[in-house]
C-alpha cells in the first residue's frame, strides 16, 4: 500500500476516534492527510470505498498477524488457538480497527462481510484445532469479551491483569497437549 492510501486511512481512523463516525467526510480526511479532494478520491472514489479500504487494511493485517504465529508454531495442537488469543491481544491497543468497524457498521454493514467470511474460516480452524473445541471456545469467547471491554471503555483490566488472562488462557489450551 503507497503512502498517500495509509495517511488517509490513518486519517479516517483519526477523524472517527476523536470525533465520531458522522464527522467522516470525505473533505475532512483529505484535509486530516494534507491533500485535496481530488487527491482522495483518486485512490478511494467514493466515501464507501474509502471505509471498505479501511476494513480491508485492518482485517488483513489482522488475519495475517494470526497467519503468522499458525506458521511460527511447531506446536500442531492448539496453535490456531494461541495464535487467536495472542493476536487478538495484541490489538487491543490498536483503536485503528474499532473505527474501522464502527464507520462499517454505521454507513454500510454489508462491508464487514470480507472480514466475516474470514472470520467463519478461523473458526473452522479453532474447533479443529486438535484441542477439546470447548476449551477452544471458551478462549475465543474470552479474549473477544476482553478485546470489547477494552475497545468500549467498559472497565478495562489493568495490563497486569491482562496478561494474567492471556497467559491463564494460554495454559489451558496448552493444558493436555
Amino acid at each position: 500500500m503507497n503512502e498517500k492510501k495509509k495517511s488517509l486511512l490513518a486519517a479516517a481512523s483519526e477523524i472517527v476516534e476523536e470525533e465520531g463516525v458522522v464527522k467522516l467526510t470525505l473533505e475532512a480526511v483529505a484535509q486530516r492527510a494534507g491533500l485535496s479532494k481530488g487527491g482522495l478520491l483518486y485512490h478511494y472514489p467514493s466515501k464507501e470505498a474509502l471505509i471498505k479500504g479501511m476494513v480491508e487494511n485492518w482485517s488483513n493485517n489482522y488475519f495475517e498477524s494470526i497467519l503468522s504465529l499458525v506458521k511460527d508454531d511447531t506446536t500442531e495442537q492448539g496453535k490456531w488457538s494461541r495464535a487467536y488469543v495472542t493476536s487478538t491481544y495484541s490489538d487491543i491497543d490498536n483503536n485503528k480497527h474499532l473505527s474501522s468497524i464502527m464507520a462499517a457498521m454505521f454507513y454500510n454493514p454489508d462491508l464487514l462481510d470480507d472480514f466475516r467470511q474470514q472470520y467463519d474460516h478461523l473458526l473452522n480452524q479453532l474447533t479443529d484445532d486438535g484441542i477439546d473445541p470447548v476449551k477452544a471456545t471458551i478462549a475465543r469467547l474470552s479474549i473477544d469479551g476482553l478485546w470489547f471491554s477494552e475497545m468500549l471503555g467498559m472497565k478495562p483490566l489493568s495490563k497486569e491483569l491482562q496478561t494474567q488472562v492471556i497467559n491463564k488462557l494460554i495454559d489451558m489450551i496448552q493444558e493436555d497437549e
